[in-house]
């Protein structure tokens, strides 16, 4: 009976360790996941807001119109915010998130035929990041003067200082280095964690296609940290 109960105590972790602060890539690559459908969805309905305002200028927009002054419709600074807004949540926190860390966490060891990712804790702060840096992201619409208006690659002259361009520039931090850790992780999985016998021409192609990409990522991830 003691061995039963110690047995269930050691299995038993609690729904927030389990589901919320695990290091299990199954359960990581699902947060990624859900979360990036959902920042997903969120940048869809910045572009459907746009794309109302080029379709139909002086008409107010459907039930947030109230958003954006009395008048209902985007005055040119809100459309410049949500047209940078828009692309950097699409790419930064739901395209390359989905992609990598969603399917490549759940996918690639099952694949190599590991047990989980060579840095388990790693993943862990590499989701983290990523979901602090969209909460961020997210926040600089409450700003006085608004989100980011410079477009999602922030060009001059309109990446002027203000505190949503700050709020971005703090973000793109924390996604930029959630992706570099996720991408430096699935390298090294794919190289050390590989099940004996799988030689590297018996990978995969969604392996090899992690691995280029996770490669491409860590080359061009650091100058524009930097920058």
């Amino acid at each position: 009976m003691s061995s039963d109960s110690h047995d269930h105590g050691h299995h038993d972790e609690g729904f927030i360790r389990k589901y919320i602060f695990s290091v299990d890539h199954k359960i990581i690559g699902l947060q990624y996941g859900i979360t990036s459908l959902l920042f997903l969805l969120f940048g869809f309905s910045l572009m459907a807001i746009m794309r109302w305002q080029l379709a139909y200028p002086d008409t107010p927009i459907p039930i947030l119109g109230f958003l954006f002054g009395e008048s209902g419709t985007l005055a040119p600074e809100q459309y410049n915010s949500l047209g940078a807004m828009h692309g950097t949540i699409m790419i930064f926190l739901g395209v390359v998130p989905l992609a990598v860390g969603a399917f490549g966490n759940y996918i690639v060891p099952l694949q190599i035929g590991a047990v989980d990712m060579a840095f388990p804790r790693l993943n862990a702060a590499s989701y983290w990041s990523y979901f602090v840096g969209g909460v961020i992201m997210i926040s600089s619409f409450f700003m006085p003067e608004g989100a980011a208006r410079s477009g999602w690659t922030s060009y001059p002259p309109l990446s002027i200082f203000e505190n949503g361009q700050t709020m971005w520039l703090i973000s793109m931090v924390f996604l930029i280095t959630s992706s570099l850790l996720g991408s430096m992780n699935i390298i090294v999985t794919i190289v050390q964690l590989r099940a004996p016998g799988l030689t590297w021409m018996r990978l995969p192609i969604f392996v090899w296609s992690q691995f280029v990409t996770s490669f491409l990522l860590v080359l061009a991830f650091p100058p524009l940290e930097a920058a």
